[in-house]
């Protein structure tokens, strides 16, 4: 009777140690996933490095090298985000218009005619776009203050360029989750901050509000966790250190102002045209031209 408990015994505590064993097993016998090691090329980025495939769309020329926006900006996360995220929004807009409506369309023209429940294209079309803007807005010799109509219209709408810049970083800071923030116009030259989520921007339709776009920020993890993690004030300041207000002034030059003129009662009583400068830029929605 003692030998049969004794080998019960020793058959459970066998048998327990044998599911302990095994559950330690499956708890660290976990695959080791490799991890991409991505080479900073440092010297030239142009437009056939980094090639998208065979599409309606083509990838746009980064204007500088990937270490240019050093050290405000690192070499690593440009790349990154330029020959991998950008890269895979045109890849996939490509593939995403064959045999619909949008196929054949410039991309403008995409957001005029864009359903928004058409989500591939929303998406793709949105973030090749932003990334366009974004890049063109930056320059290794930004930063400083715009001048002109533009810096006009900053102090008119925001009281000064302090309380504009502070502003656009508390807009960004408040954005939930991944999204932009946009400096954007209205016809009559008015300056307002808004802010989309995910790849949305302000030329496509049924989104609450509309205007046309001089300036953005990415506010997408991917543009700034390597070198700021979850700083992102230092970020979004560090942002200000990299604009290129000669080419958002552009932006804002180039399309016609409407002057609305009101009586003594603040009723509109006419409205006349200010003519732009000749030079357009492909980044001004066609209904604005």
């Amino acid at each position: 009777m003692k030998s049969h408990q004794l080998f019960v015994i020793t058959l459970a505590l066998t048998t327990v140690v044998s599911c302990k064993k095994n559950t330690l097993v499956e708890q660290v016998d976990v695959p080791a996933t490799p991890i991409e090691v991505v080479k900073v090329k440092g010297g030239s980025s142009k437009a056939t490095d980094v090639k998208a495939i065979e599409g309606a769309f083509k990838m746009y020329e980064l204007p500088y090298v990937y270490k240019a926006l050093e050290p405000n900006f690192d070499a690593t996360t440009i790349e990154i985000h330029y020959s991998k995220h950008h890269l895979g929004y045109v890849n996939n807009l490509n593939k995403a218009v064959i045999g619909t409506k949008y196929e054949f369309l410039k991309l403008n023209d995409v957001f005029k005619n864009l359903n928004l429940a058409d989500t591939e294209i929303r998406n793709n079309a949105g973030g090749f776009y932003n990334h366009n803007f974004f890049w063109e807005n930056m320059s290794a010799n930004g930063g400083g203050e715009p001048d002109g109509n533009l810096m006009e219209s900053i102090t008119r709408d925001f009281g000064s360029f302090d309380a504009f810049r502070s502003q656009f970083t508390e807009a960004s800071l408040k954005l939930f989750g991944s999204g932009w923030t946009w400096l954007v116009s209205d016809k009559t030259g008015k300056l307002r901050i808004v802010t989309t989520p995910n790849n949305d921007n302000p030329l496509m339709k049924n989104l609450g509000f509309s205007g046309i776009p001089i300036l953005n920020l990415d506010m997408w993890e991917h543009a700034y966790y390597l070198k700021f993690q979850n700083r992102k004030r230092d970020y979004v300041n560090t942002f200000f250190s990299v604009i290129n207000w000669s080419e958002v002034l552009k932006k804002y030059d180039a399309f016609p102002k409407v002057a609305v003129s009101t009586s003594t009662n603040n009723v509109v009583n006419e409205t006349t045209v200010i003519p732009a400068e000749k030079k357009q830029t492909s980044s001004v929605p066609e209904e604005f031209k």
